[in-house]
């Protein structure tokens, strides 16, 4: 099969973000992004890489 990629719009519904928000995240680097004829597209893999770097699993309470 082959890579999925998402529109920015795509990307900021999946996760619950402003466009703005999602522009810092390519100025810093958080995701990647390909321009392809003034439009930009991210794919489906790197948008889950996003997801799995910062999962922090909520802690068991101790007994």
């Amino acid at each position: 099969a082959g890579e999925i990629y998402l529109t920015g719009e795509e990307v900021c519904e999946r996760l619950k973000l402003s466009t703005r928000t999602l522009q810092e995240y390519r100025s810093r680097g958080l995701l990647a992004f390909y321009k392809i004829g003034g439009k930009i597209l991210y794919k489906q893999s790197d948008l889950q890489a996003l997801l799995d770097r910062h999962y922090n699993p909520t802690q068991k309470p101790s007994v």
